[in-house]
């Protein structure tokens, strides 16, 4: 195998093919040690075999529980070691690199697929002439999510378009694609820069490069949903949104109707930003935050001309803040246990230090 500067391990398992396979899988690790041989086992389990697994670690803080885990692994992968932790793009770049296969599937540590996943997803593929494919997938992990699809964010089938994208018509995540690997590679791969967002960046990229995306409507893997994750806490989910499109908009040629779709997206996505800022400070019990975030967030919905049913509500919280504001937070935390789940710790991004925790 070639040499590249930061990896400071690689072996290759018995079991590892000798020639060069179909599809390359290749699972990233940074803090998922816990949940990998889960995701390993789903990849042993395929009924599809002309494949290679690259478990590659980025520096992670777990590296040791991650190699005692792989003790059970080691004759079935091919393993990478990085000296420094360099995020989910360059690693999975990295990996590309050393990926023998002609087409490249992504896999989170922490997902799991259904057996008949590669067969089917691969089929689909080859059968249509697709560059790139990808497939539903099942929630997990958060009690009142798990069993659903994603299937509502995909309503519709056939190619991916950018407009489709652009609206949010579509729904797209690593563990579920497979993608040509002269495809990926022609684009460049993943955007170092573009941090948590960087797999919608590579698909608007990819799609305004010309390739072809299917959906296959069928649900092959499951999606796992963790605070823990490397998705981030609810403010920095929501921040991401926006920051996206601020970052396409300098990339691509986006035309002036494409434009302002994006435009309302972004003001939105700021307007969900205030809100989300504002429930957090009553979680927090910082009721004077709290009033401040939803009084700006309900001149946001004056602005953005939302439903008077948006604004009525946050007329109501603003209300239950001035008069019972521990009835307001008895009834938030239980009507939004998930998000509190996902809450930024005090004074992490997204959130001002400066507002004061009272």
């Amino acid at each position: 195998m070639d040499s590249f500067d930061g990896i400071i391990e690689k072996r290759a398992g018995a079991r590892v093919k000798k020639e060069s396979p179909k599809v390359s899988v290749i699972i990233p690790n940074y803090n998922t040690a816990g949940y990998i041989s889960e995701t390993l086992d789903s990849v042993i389990g395929q009924t599809f075999k002309d494949y290679e697994i690259i478990v590659i670690n980025d520096g992670a803080p777990d590296t040791l529980e991650l190699k005692k885990v792989l003790e059970n692994y080691w004759d079935d992968i091919i393993f990478f070691d990085k000296s420094r932790n360099e995020g989910t793009s360059a690693t999975r770049n990295l990996a590309v690199k050393f990926a023998r296969g002609e087409i490249i599937s992504f896999l989170d540590a922490d997902d799991i697929w259904q057996p008949s996943y590669l067969k089917e997803q691969i089929e689909f593929l080859e059968k249509n002439n697709y560059d790139m494919v990808y497939t539903d997938a099942e929630l997990f992990g958060i009690s009142n999510q798990t069993g659903k699809s994603l299937m509502a964010w995909n309503p519709q089938q056939g190619d991916v378009t950018r407009r489709m994208l652009i609206e949010g018509r579509c729904h797209i995540l690593p563990s579920g694609t497979l993608i040509k690997k002269s495809v990926l590679q022609a684009v460049g791969g993943f955007d170092p820069n573009v941090k948590r967002t960087e797999d919608f960046d590579l698909w608007m990229r990819l799609v305004f490069s010309g390739i072809r995306i299917g959906y296959l409507r069928k649900n092959l893997f499951k999606f796992r949903l963790s605070p823990k994750s490397g998705s981030g806490d609810s403010l920095q989910r929501l921040e991401r949104c926006t920051d996206i499109w601020h970052i396409l908009k300098k990339k691509l040629p986006f035309t002036d109707e494409e434009t302002a779709i994006i435009n309302r997206h972004i003001e939105m996505g700021d307007a969900a930003v205030i809100r989300a800022r504002g429930r957090y400070y009553i979680n927090q019990k910082n009721w004077s935050a709290a009033q401040k975030a939803f009084r700006e967030a309900k001149q946001k919905a004056k602005e953005l001309k939302l439903p008077l049913k948006h604004r009525l509500k946050m007329s109501a919280v603003l209300f239950l803040l001035n008069v019972y504001p521990n009835l307001l937070l008895k009834l938030f935390r239980n009507l939004r246990a998930d998000e509190v789940e996902y809450m930024p710790t005090t004074g992490s991004a997204g959130v001002s230090p400066a507002d004061g925790i009272h």
